[in-house]
Order: structure tokens, then C-alpha cells, then sequence
């Protein structure tokens, strides 16, 4: 059957192709006729903060001041903030407490614990309450290399295999009703861990402290008296560490109660919320700067901030403080807070994270491995502050033989908190060109689609820049990076939102590395692959399957989105050779193929994409003729 037969399904395929990328350039289009008007979205699930793609925080719906902002990996991000009101405290941010008090704590809390373990296999049962481990070895945890190691080690474990269990005492188990309980464990390099005979998780090598919350069954497993946490661990090969503990919730903030949500408005470039806490009303403002246009700040830059004001209708003058907790423990199993002012910013540092206010304003204190930062204000004058949030992510992308800094940083003479100081001394600025590209978007969206699209569309802005990594190549070419290196799915779905938001630039950046991988001498096959390594390095094809038609036909129609949007030729004629191979790959597979009379096909069909493929090329040549 003829190519040109075959387009002739198109038209009984208008759904499926109405969702790819040629399709959409023309539903982004702003129709004149439609009446603009600006509306609250409240998505779903949402990137609440785009900092870096291992600290942005997510949010489901408007549970702010019900729960902790998540991050991408599902591990709540424990920042907590009270806004406290003539005395009386009201939590804005965070669900209870993440604050922790040890049940049987870790080596690293204490001077180390009794247990008893047994390098060999102890027979079925052994992780039973009422097993009998009388005749198993005595020994004081943390269990590994005791000289030299970077971890509180007091018993020498040098076999492949661990059994250990760990007697605790429980006088009450009444303590726990309405409590969190949360098992804590470090290894290397595999876990297994139980309760009572309840298995409580399974996990592999971690360096750092790992904290998990117990589910209300294994809690119920508790008893008066004696109980038994029980650890397996493997190690696999290099040194072996093994300790666990048991903690439980320590309710120091029992008294908040939530504040009463009014409004929440989330943008592409911002997150409004207004709070009621008693006669004041509090405005939280969530704002991603590298979304910003003003500024260089297209590189991604590694910061966010929280912009806070206070204002009271009545006359009546309040005293208000507002205060941030962060769990610096939970979030990176370290006790060590570094803090010092700079430029008349207080700065507060645990691990990667940076916090920081306003130093003449602020007061910072550090309790049980928790940063606590406050601020008093006055709500009749509408008083207001700023919380702005750094991360360093610390890796180096590894490219082609290359190492390859982050775009803010390609020099490698720039920090962090250069860059927080940068933004907090004019985060008003900011938050006004927020404002100004927020309604501008919000009004597109719901020119080109309704509530279901605009919601969608703002929100996939900050979705992106929050999963991806901006680096330079060593001829200056913009690259962006996912979790997946040169992921083409993943950039196929993306690319509807990037057109929308006219950003070419990063729609060239996630292409470039795949033309640049492919027009390599190493590469030679007549298809792109479907990716090109795991961040941070960039070494091969992580896919097994090649995805053949399904990379090569994401391509050209990713890249004759480009043409049309630029209504430029010059990028397609960059990667021309290769665009045309990929055509031949398409039409030649298409030639093998066998197409029903009547009826629709699947989207994800693989002659569906031949189509799609040789659809997108077929209008690249008449661009190239005509542009």
C-alpha cells in the first residue's frame, strides 16, 4: 500500500493525532474572539516550589495546613510554620510535628545499645516476639567496621549476613495512642525489618539515616512488656553498617490549631494562599524566580522564597510572630546546623539546604536538630517578610567525557547563597514580574481551553523546571536534563507546555544531547535512542528496547514544532542529515507494515507514529522550501 493511502486514515484519527505535538501547536493558538478572564486555579497535585529537581515541593490540592509538602521522591519535606496571634498559635504549614523522641534510639543518639545477633542463619521464627535468642551472641550496637568508620560502630560485623534483635521495653503502650511512631535505620547493604514478627520495610544501601513511619497494624503489634525490633542485613560486598531504633511522635506543637484557609490561587510562576488566623489574615505567596523572564535566571537558578504579609481590618493593633520549624534530622539524617549573617541575612545550613531571612527581623534558634526561624510583625501596619530556600545538589553531570557544571554555575565561582542574597534583596520585584506573567498566562489559558486546560497548562511550567537540570556543553549549547538523560517520552510530553509558554530555548535543550549523541561517529544506528543515560552521567542507553519508531517519529514532530513556533528553518538545517535518516527509517518500516481497512487504531500503535512521523517530515520539507 502507497505512503499516501495511509495518510488517507488521518482523518479517522483526528482524536489520536489532535493529542500529539503538530496538533497542538494550533490549539495554543489565542483565538481573538473569546472574552479573557483571569480565575483561581486549585489543581489536583501541583509543584507548590521549583528549586531543584531534588528539592521542589509538592502539593496535593489545598492540604497545606493539613500536611507537609512532599517531595518529588514521596518523603515529606518537614517544614512546619505558625503564625502566633496576640499568644495564640495557628499552623499555616506542615501537619503535626515531625519532631521525634527515641523509644530505643540509635547509636548516633546514646553511647550505643544491647542486642543480640547471630551471623548465621537462626532457623524460621527468628523475628518472632517470643523466640528464644538466649543462645545467640551479646552484642552493643551499631554493628560494622569499629576503626576508622565515619558511623558510631561498637560491634565488629565482618560476615556476609546479620541477624539482630533488639529488646524494648514498653511500660504503657497507652503513650502511643494518637501518636506518630516511626522506625529509623541505617545500612549497607541491604535491610529487612520487623516488628513483633510484622514486617515493617525492606530497603538497600543508605548512607544516611532513613526514618519511616510505622502503619497503625504494626503499631497494634506493640505490647506491654518486652518487644522485639529484629533486623536482617546483607552486605554484598565493602563494608557493612547496621542500626535501627524506635521513635515516636513528640507533639511539641499539640496546642496550633489550623488556620482557616480562605483562598488558594496557584499560577505558573506562583502559589497564592490566604490564611484567617483569628483577626488576622495572613498572605502566603510561594514563588519560583527561575520561572521569572526579567532576570538571567534561565539557568535554573537553585532558589525559591516564601513571601509572607499580615493585615487586620479593624483597628485593634495585634501582636503577631511568625515562625518556620525545619526537621533537619528527618530531612537528612545529620544533627549539624551551621547559621551566620551575611549582609544583613541570617542563614541557617544543614547538609544541602539553605534557609534565610532578614537578619535585623529574624531570630534563629536551633532545638533537637530542628531550624527555627522567626519573625515578629505587625499586623495593623500589613507588615511583611520573606523566607528564601536554597539547595545545592553537590553532583557534577558527567557528559561525553565532560564535567559539566549547572548553567547558574558554568565557571564554578558562584554559590548558593550569592544567589539567595541576589534574589531576596529584590523579591519584591520579582513578585510583582510574577504577578504581571501570571495574569498574562492565565488569561492565554483560558483564551485557548477551560478551567481543566488552564489549571493543566499553568501548572506544567513549574512541573518542568522542577524535574529538569540545565547545564552548558563545552560549545556553549543549552542541555536539559531529566531524572532519564535525553529521555524522548519525556520530552514529548512536554513539549505541549513549552509551546504554550514559548520557551524554544529549553524545547531545543532537551533535543540537543540526542542530536549531539547521535551525530557522534559511536552511534550508529538509523534511529535515535530512546535515552541516553541516568543523571549524572551520561553514558548509554538505559531503555532495553530500542523504541525505534516511536524515538524517531517523537522527533520530527518535536522538531517541526520548533520550525513552526520560530518560523525559522536554521534548526531544523542544523540536524538536517539526521532528520532525513529517521524519515527513511519511518517510511521503510511503514513499507513492512500491514494497516486495517476501516476503524482506529491505538495512540501508541507503532503505525500510528509512522504516520505522525512522516507527517511532521513531510511538512519540514515544505517548510524548508517556503521558510
Amino acid at each position: 500500500m502507497e505512503i499516501r493511502m495511509y495518510i488517507r486514515f488521518v482523518a479517522t484519527w483526528r482524536m489520536i493525532i489532535a493529542s500529539g505535538i503538530i496538533s497542538l501547536i494550533y490549539a495554543c493558538a489565542c483565538p481573538d474572539e473569546k472574552t479573557p478572564r483571569l480565575s483561581a486555579i486549585v489543581p489536583t497535585e501541583h509543584t507548590l516550589l521549583a528549586v531543584t529537581p531534588s528539592l521542589s515541593l509538592q502539593l496535593t490540592g489545598d492540604t497545606l495546613n493539613k500536611s507537609y509538602p512532599q517531595l518529588r521522591t514521596g518523603k515529606a519535606f518537614p517544614i512546619t510554620g505558625f503564625l502566633r496571634v496576640d499568644g495564640i498559635p495557628y499552623r499555616f504549614m506542615g501537619g503535626d510535628s515531625l519532631r521525634i523522641s527515641p523509644l530505643a534510639p540509635l547509636s548516633e543518639d546514646t553511647v550505643g545499645w544491647t542486642g543480640k545477633y547471630s551471623f548465621l542463619f537462626p532457623g524460621k521464627g527468628w523475628e518472632q516476639r517470643m523466640y528464644d535468642d538466649s543462645w545467640w551472641s551479646d552484642g552493643k550496637g551499631a554493628f560494622g567496621p569499629i576503626k576508622g568508620y565515619y558511623y558510631p560502630v561498637h560491634t565488629l560485623w565482618g560476615a556476609e549476613n546479620i541477624y539482630v534483635r533488639r529488646h524494648i521495653k514498653v511500660g504503657n503502650r497507652n503513650v502511643l495512642k494518637n501518636h506518630k511512631v516511626y522506625v529509623r535505620y541505617v545500612c549497607d547493604d541491604r535491610i529487612k525489618l520487623f516488628c513483633n514478627g510484622k514486617h515493617l520495610l525492606e530497603s538497600g544501601f543508605t548512607h544516611q539515616t532513613k526514618c519511616q513511619r510505622l502503619t497503625d497494624e504494626a503499631i497494634n503489634q506493640i505490647v506491654d512488656g518486652d518487644n522485639i525490633l529484629a533486623a536482617y542485613c546483607r552486605n554484598t560486598g565493602g563494608a557493612a553498617l547496621l542500626d535501627f531504633g524506635l521513635y515516636i511522635e513528640n507533639k511539641t506543637y499539640a496546642d496550633a490549631e489550623p488556620a482557616t484557609l480562605k483562598k488558594m490561587n496557584a499560577q505558573a510562576t506562583q502559589t497564592q494562599f490566604i490564611f484567617q488566623c483569628g483577626e488576622v489574615e495572613l498572605q502566603i505567596d510561594f514563588v519560583s524566580p527561575s520561572l521569572s523572564e526579567k532576570w538571567d535566571m534561565a539557568g535554573g537558578w537553585p532558589v525559591g522564597f516564601l513571601s509572607y504579609q499580615v493585615r487586620t481590618e479593624n483597628e485593634k493593633e495585634h501582636t503577631v510572630e511568625i515562625m518556620f520549624d525545619v526537621d533537619a534530622e528527618w530531612m537528612f539524617g545529620t544533627r549539624k546546623v551551621d547559621s551566620w549573617v551575611e549582609h544583613d541575612w541570617r542563614f541557617a545550613k544543614s547538609d544541602s539546604l539553605y534557609l534565610a531571612m532578614i537578619a535585623g527581623e529574624t531570630t534563629f534558634s536551633c532545638e533537637d536538630n530542628h531550624i527555627i526561624l522567626s519573625q515578629n510583625l505587625c499586623a495593623r501596619n500589613e507588615n511583611k517578610g520573606v523566607l528564601l530556600i536554597g539547595h545545592e545538589e553537590g553532583r557534577t553531570f558527567q557528559y561525553s567525557g565532560e564535567n559539566l557544571r549547572p548553567l547558574w554555575n558554568k565557571d564554578g565561582t558562584r554559590e548558593v547563597k550569592e544567589l539567595m542574597m541576589s534574589v531576596g534583596n529584590r523579591y519584591q520585584k520579582f513578585k510583582t514580574e510574577c504577578d504581571e506573567l501570571d495574569y498574562r498566562w492565565n488569561i492565554k489559558a483560558f483564551q485557548v481551553g477551560n478551567e481543566t486546560f488552564a489549571g493543566s497548562m499553568l501548572s506544567a511550567y513549574r512541573n518542568f523546571m522542577s524535574s529538569h537540570r540545565f547545564v552548558s556543553s563545552s560549545d556553549n549549547k543549552l542541555f536539559c536534563f531529566g531524572d532519564t538523560l535525553g529521555n524522548v517520552r519525556e520530552a514529548y510530553k512536554s513539549f505541549p507546555a513549552l509551546l504554550f509558554f514559548n520557551r524554544t530555548d529549553w524545547m531545543k535543550g532537551l533535543l540537543e544531547p540526542i542530536f549531539a549523541y547521535c551525530e557522534d561517529i559511536h552511534w550508529a544506528k538509523r534511529y535515535p535512542p530512546y535515552d541516553i543515560g541516568l543523571y549524572p552521567i551520561a553514558s548509554k542507553q538505559v531503555k532495553l528496547e530500542d523504541c525505534a519508531i516511536e524515538a524517531a517519529a517523537n522527533i520530527l514532530m518535536m522538531t517541526t514544532a520548533i520550525i513552526e513556533a520560530e518560523q525559522d528553518f536554521g534548526y531544523a538545517d542544523m540536524h538536517w542529515e539526521q532528520l532525513c535518516l529517521w524519515a527513511d527509517y519511518l517510511q521503510e518500516r511503514m513499507k513492512k507494515m500491514t494497516f486495517p481497512s476501516v476503524g482506529l487504531l491505538e495512540h501508541d500503535d507503532e503505525r500510528v507514529k509512522c504516520v505522525l512521523g512522516l507527517m511532521a517530515y513531510h511538512k519540514l520539507v515544505q517548510l524548508k522550501g517556503n521558510l
